[in-house]
């Protein structure tokens, strides 16, 4: 009984100070297509970012922790591993960045809102499994160059050679529209 007391005493503290006691972070596996054909889409810049939860009095912070890139291959297929098992961790799950220049993009969010309607996509991903599918709609020049559809810059405090990818892909979508 008192060992009892003592771990959901612990666990609210865990709970609390942003510690996500057990879980296991990734792999996060998926394919983006064309929402008009359906066709994958090669070479679009997937970036993963994760961020170290901190409870402050004031409420839970977010710092940079770490960033990990791939681009799809011919089918569309992308895989970015995680951080694998997480034992009293703060670091929280995968934040994820989907960008091609001439197509939509998918903004910095979580990933498991991929699944929820009116999360990071009007239109949510369709799911095969654990693998997401992700349609991306081709944009005209005019809607390329509204504001929202152009992706910030990835987060600033992440290492160059983590968003190499990233950086290539959106120097494109900047050429293509006459700003550089």
């Amino acid at each position: 009984m008192v060992l009892e007391k003592k771990l959901i005493i612990l666990s609210l503290i865990l709970l609390f100070a942003g510690c996500y006691p057990i879980r296991y972070d990734g792999p996060y596996k998926g394919r983006v297509i064309d929402a008009e054909t359906g066709k994958p889409i090669e070479g679009v810049v997937v970036l993963g970012v994760w961020y170290k939860e901190i409870a402050t009095p004031a409420g839970g912070v977010g710092s940079y922790y770490d960033a990990d890139e791939t681009a799809t291959d011919k089918n569309g297929d992308f895989e970015i591993q995680g951080k694998g098992l997480r034992i009293l961790s703060n670091i929280g799950p995968m934040h994820v960045l989907i960008f091609k220049a001439g197509y939509q993009y998918i903004g910095m969010g979580m990933w498991e809102s991929l699944s929820i309607d009116g999360g990071l996509m009007k239109k949510k991903a369709a799911w095969e499994g654990d693998r997401a599918i992700i349609p991306l709609r081709k944009l005209t020049m005019e809607e390329r160059k509204e504001s929202e559809t152009f992706p910030s810059s990835p987060p600033a405090q992440a290492p160059r050679e983590k968003i190499r990818l990233m950086m290539e892909e959106l120097h494109k979508e900047r050429k293509d529209r006459g700003l550089e």
